[in-house]
């Protein structure tokens, strides 16, 4: 059976106001289209919805089931086109972001800030975690797009977007070390702070000290920058980070200059193509960071 949403909706009105002069006020139509309409409805379902009389239009037994069945599927429909409305338009929702910890900081903070204030109804979910875990649940569909500084991820179905570059290099405390350390040579007299090997950082740097001919050995591996300004900043030794992290952490932390120029990191924003399309996923990631 063919669903008529206009009869339907006659119905309803009729039914809440069981009168037919009330029901034509309301929906802008005359009252022999709505007993056509009635009539049609009763036709399509093979029973009586009404009872007319001399005070108005009483529902049936039959009648009455059935309307709290379409007044249930009205509803239903009416929140329906609410939610669709509110989502197109950003003022619901929720967005699920897999960030590390130290570009939360660098880089989500004031995108946040910037986008709530355009659209306070969006809930917004940071999930920090390593940006392998963070990759997979992406494909899952379990966030909503990633940030990560990795350029090298073979990954197929990501689209990336590069949002920021940002400088890194050797960091120190001045209290507790000086800055005659000028050459990677030199780098392996004092204690290294590095992160972990299979961080995309440490490859970098592990892959410019081999082009000096030189293999650094670090005192302590650590997993995040956060802890590696941490453990620099109390003298533990000289770390390697994000020089805009180690300043936001420790403002007395100060740059070593190495005579060898180190790469800009550079920050991707990635969304998975099977999940969202980029073209129909509307506050990712062009909204999000370049809010009007």
């Amino acid at each position: 059976m063919n669903v008529d949403l206009e009869l339907y909706k006659v119905f309803y009105v009729v039914a809440k106001h069981k009168h037919m002069t009330k029901a034509s006020e309301e929906l802008h139509i005359s009252q022999p289209a709505i007993s056509q309409s009635i009539k049609k409805l009763e036709d399509q379902l093979g029973g009586i919805l009404f009872l007319r009389s001399n005070k108005g239009m009483e529902l049936t037994e039959e009648g009455k089931m059935f309307y709290e069945y379409v007044k249930g599927a009205l509803e239903l429909i009416n929140n329906a086109e609410n939610e669709f409305t509110s989502f197109k338009d950003l003022s619901k929702g929720e967005i699920k972001i897999g960030c590390s910890a130290s570009l939360t900081k660098l880089v989500l903070l004031q995108a946040i800030k910037e986008f709530h204030q355009d659209y306070p109804g969006i809930k917004i979910n940071v999930v920090n975690e390593l940006t392998s875990n963070l990759i997979s649940d992406l494909k899952l569909g379990k966030l909503d797009f990633v940030i990560f500084n990795e350029s090298n991820i073979k990954e197929t179905n990501l689209n990336l977007e590069k949002i920021k570059e940002l400088k890194q290099g050797f960091i120190y405390n001045p209290e507790l070390y000086d800055d005659n350390i000028n050459n990677f040579e030199d780098l392996n007299n004092v204690p290294l702070i590095l992160q972990k090997e299979e961080s995309n950082s440490r490859k970098l740097l592990d892959y410019i000290a081999l082009q000096n001919n030189v293999k650094l050995i670090p005192k302590m591996e650590v997993v995040s920058q956060e802890l590696i300004t941490e453990f620099t900043n109390i003298g533990l030794g000289i770390g390697f980070a994000i020089i805009d992290l180690a300043k936001i952490n420790f403002k007395n932390l100060k740059e070593l200059n190495i005579n060898k120029k180190i790469p800009n990191i550079n920050i991707y924003l990635a969304i998975c193509s099977f999940v969202y399309p980029v073209d129909s996923y509307e506050y990712c990631p062009p909204t999000f960071f370049r809010t009007p």
